[in-house]
């Protein structure tokens, strides 16, 4: 199967978050006519210098359609005609119909993915390979189906995470910074005259499916867990999220700049949670396995908690918490959440 596009005019955008603004923003240094679908929970996101996404959008004068339902007559009309437009999801928020994918975008809408298909289908990309240890980056195009991520590559390259990336920040900026190259030079070579590729099917024996995360839902801390294990989670949660969590003196606590140390004495696993030493600047905390220093661990106001905790405090996440936190989290193109 091939995928053909002759010379384009027109780039549209689905969906939202910080990688989508800076394709808009290349877009126009290029002088390329540039609109974007979003849904409301995207469009309300804070993407950039506490501005959301709709907010910038507007300032810097570029088309775009906030809407819940991409199947409606106004998205119809703001698509208008998809002759020479390049159509491009970037983690889009609706279901396209196999009807929405022949009508509105004449069976040529592309997903932009993250990681490695199929064997990393789903969303929560980030997070997922930090815990799993997974330093491999991928730029994916491959055409939208009716299922999740299931369609033919089209245009796919491989890229490693520096080691200094550890929290889902850094893996989002070279994420970014690698995409942009990526999706610019696929634009940049239609527009030289068009491009027929052949697609690659993908291997459904190879394939895994990963729900999306919700920090909120999902970022509880098990002090259980052994200490490699337990580090990744924390990071997982890091910046730009609110950090993981649990509770000490019966209030919820937030944790960043998490490291492993192995220099001091083995625990016993009733030890997990304890606060052993501290100084200043962290908190050393007994695992299973090592010692987790932490640097950054603030309340629900975001004060600093260092001072406050005193050694020989426990920090601890309740069974019950712990139990929830494996409830899947659906999202809505509203921006409603709902377990299942």
């Amino acid at each position: 199967m091939y995928f053909k596009i002759d010379n384009i005019n027109r780039v549209v955008l689905l969906g939202g978050g910080a990688l989508l603004l800076a394709l808009v923003r290349w877009c126009k240094s290029e002088s390329t006519n540039i609109s974007v679908v979003t849904a409301p929970r995207h469009a309300k996101e804070i993407v950039e210098n506490g501005k959301s996404l709709k907010s910038i959008l507007s300032n810097e004068k570029v088309p775009f359609l906030v809407t819940k339902d991409i199947d409606s007559d106004e998205v119809a009309k703001f698509l208008g005609d998809f002759n020479s437009t390049f159509y491009l999801s970037i983690g889009a928020a609706w279901i396209f119909k196999q009807n929405i994918i022949k009508n509105l975008f004449n069976g040529k809408l592309l997903n932009l993915h993250g990681t490695r298909l199929p064997q990393n289908r789903g969303g929560g990309g980030f997070s997922w390979q930090i815990m799993m240890g997974n330093r491999l980056g991928f730029c994916q195009l491959h055409l939208v189906e009716t299922g999740v991520d299931t369609g033919n590559i089209v245009k796919t390259k491989e890229f490693l995470y520096p080691p200094y990336c550890r929290i889902p920040k850094h893996y989002q900026e070279i994420y970014i910074k690698k995409n942009i190259d990526f999706v610019a030079s696929f634009i940049q070579e239609i527009r030289q005259g068009g491009i027929a590729i052949e697609t690659t099917k993908q291997a459904e024996y190879f394939s895994s499916y990963f729900p999306r995360l919700s920090t909120r839902e999902h970022g509880w801390i098990n002090w259980n867990d052994e200490i490699m294990q337990l580090e990744r989670f924390i990071c997982a949660f890091d910046e730009p999220y609110e950090g993981a969590k649990c509770f000490w003196r019966d209030q919820t606590v937030f944790i960043k700049k998490v490291c492993v140390d192995l220099h001091d004495q083995n625990f016993h696993p009733y030890q997990s949670g304890i606060v052993y030493r501290k100084n200043d600047n962290w908190l050393n905390v007994c695992a299973k396995g090592g010692s987790l220093i932490i640097e950054d661990i603030t309340d629900s106001k975001g004060n600093n908690l260092i001072q406050k905790i005193k050694v020989g405090d426990r920090l601890i996440t309740k069974s019950k918490t712990l139990d929830e936190r494996k409830k899947r989290v659906l999202f809505l193109p509203s921006g409603e959440k709902k377990s299942k």
